[in-house]
């Protein structure tokens, strides 16, 4: 008995479809670009069309005969095949929504530079693809589907928020799922040995940049906070955010995912702020200064190690099992980050007391280098956490973490800003793709600016509100007329209702200057108001905008 389709297969196919635009022979959606971004691309002096039709059309080929070669049968082919096919109208839709935002941002309608962009055409392709794959569930587990199209993650990972950010109606749980994926290559897969990350850290003098280099100053927890970096404090070069570019932006968003953790771990063992803000001074140097550290390793393992090296310092006593029990109980952590850790190997030398040391600079690695998450045939030794300390970490970290020691007699290093703690607000989503419909979360207690067209409060609006959304969506016309319900964000400046295409006019209070549960109470009694003169057989309001 075949499985039924979950709830998101659904949400991504239907959404699929809609992006799809033009229809071809007998109704189905054409898979191509539609008539607004085919006119974006001859709008270009050198029309991509053919080109990008090739690539999208090679990429997905060899995905779909790798699947077959490897792990195909007769209903998984199938299902790789819709996959295919989703991804290809997600690729179009996604990019239609990328050029125009580039276009509006620039003020060009030449967007050859990007269009051109091989790789990043191909990391495109490559996060449509990932969508698709997640949600109809075919077993692939990133970073495969990478690797199947020899793409590097820390490339794959320069798309994802650009996917993120172009409002095509993605569900909730892809948003998860890329979240998710985003972590992985910045924890670790962006670390491999064979990443192009460690070419533009040799370029950046071989350091990763610093907290204070790459965030804003309203981004820190204490923006007055001076850099630690002595030889590096040049004025007006480390005290303030240096230009972006992708290592960056890479950086930023490692520290903000590490300030994260390291906020949470301290808060299940009991560390103080104070504490806390001396063990990201020695990760962050970890990271600066010793960034060969990260070659083949998870951030996880040099964020332990921090705590561990600090807390004894210190004189605080927090064993070191106890800081890796404690954070094997996280969610969603992978627990050989503690069991499987390169020791030494290839990139790693002994010294003269047989401790490892790692050794990054003897050259530029390449996609060619064999990797330990792709075994050639180097020597390497694993062992746990605690060796990886032992032999590697400390010969190397223990100098600096002991300026910290309350009997060191010298100067403590200042301490290093930390990432501010940002709550997520809720994010709204696009639920058409032919027309500028999104759902949101309603704030009851501010008064937010106001917003054209129409809106729809649930449980607050009446009907009337509804049907002329519906209305818009059938007729494809743009409404006469803003109909505001419930507490939405245009019902401070609207007076009087107009007469509307299908009802009475309805007249609305002037809501301004008024507390939010006084605005609710009006909207309340108008609701009312409007459902008692409408006739008795009005069909009652429906929960959601029909879109079809």
């Amino acid at each position: 008995m075949p499985i039924p389709a979950p709830t998101l297969v659904f949400c991504v196919s239907a959404e699929a479809t809609m992006a799809a635009g033009p229809q071809g022979n007998h109704g189905q959606p054409r898979f191509g670009p539609r008539d607004r971004l085919i006119a974006m691309f001859r709008a270009c002096s050198r029309d991509p069309t053919e080109a990008i039709k090739t690539r999208l059309r090679c990429l997905l080929h060899t995905f779909l005969q790798h699947h077959r070669d490897n792990a195909g049968n007769e209903n998984t082919n199938d299902l790789a095949a819709a996959c295919c096919r989703e991804a290809g109208l997600w690729y179009y839709r996604v990019l239609e929504n990328l050029i125009s935002q580039e276009r509006n941002r620039w003020g060009i309608s030449d967007v050859s530079a990007i269009l051109e962009k091989e790789l990043f055409q191909c990391c495109l392709v490559a996060c449509c693809l990932e969508i698709t794959i997640s949600s109809n569930r075919l077993s692939y587990d990133f970073p495969l589907l990478p690797q199947i199209l020899k793409l590097a993650p820390y490339d794959f990972l320069k798309v994802i928020e650009l996917v993120l950010r172009a409002e095509v109606g993605l569900p909730r749980a892809v948003f998860r799922h890329l979240a998710q994926v985003e972590e992985k290559v910045l924890e670790s897969l962006a670390w491999t040995s064979d990443s192009p990350l460690w070419e533009e850290i040799e370029a950046n003098e071989s350091h990763l940049p610093t907290c204070q280099q790459v965030m804003l100053p309203t981004q820190l927890e204490d923006p007055k906070r001076t850099d630690f970096h002595p030889e590096r404090n040049q004025p007006g070069a480390v005290n303030r955010p240096l230009r972006s570019n992708s290592l960056h932006l890479f950086a930023r968003k490692v520290y903000s995912l590490m300030g994260k953790r390291l906020r949470e771990l301290c808060s299940t063992l009991g560390i103080s702020d104070e504490l806390r803000l001396k063990i990201w001074t020695c990760f962050e140097y970890s990271l600066v200064y010793c960034t060969d550290f990260m070659a083949d390793h998870h951030l996880d393992q040099l964020l332990m190690c921090a705590i561990y090296i600090i807390a004894k310092i210190t004189k605080l006593e927090i064993p070191f099992k106890r800081i890796m029990k404690c954070y094997k109980s996280q969610p969603l952590v992978n627990k050989s980050v503690c069991k499987n850790v390169l020791i030494s190997g290839r990139g790693i030398k002994e010294d003269g007391q047989g401790n490892a040391k790692e050794d990054h600079s003897v050259s530029i690695l390449t996609p060619n280098t064999p990797s330990t998450h792709y075994p050639g045939p180097c020597q390497e030794k694993r062992g746990n956490l605690i060796h990886f300390y032992n032999q590697v970490y400390t010969p190397r970290m223990q100098h600096f973490a002991k300026q910290f020691a309350t009997t060191s007699g010298g100067d403590t290093p200042p301490l290093s800003p930390y990432p501010r703690q940002w709550k997520a607000s809720p994010r709204r989503q696009r639920l058409s793709s032919s027309h500028a419909i999104y759902i949101s979360p309603l704030a009851t207690d501010t008064t937010s600016p106001c917003t054209p067209g129409l809106c729809y409060v649930f449980n607050s609006s009446p009907p009337e509100c509804l049907r002329q959304i519906n209305n818009m969506i059938r007729t494809g016309r743009s409404p006469s007329r803003r109909c505001y319900g419930g507490l939405d964000r245009g019902e401070e400046d609207k007076g009087e209702g107009e007469e509307a295409e299908d009802g009475p006019s309805v007249k609305r209070l002037r809501l301004a200057g008024q507390s939010a549960w006084q605005r609710r109470l009006s909207n309340v009694v108008n609701g009312r108001v409007t459902r008692r003169d409408r006739d008795r057989d009005q069909p009652s309001p429906v929960t959601r905008p029909n879109l079809h």
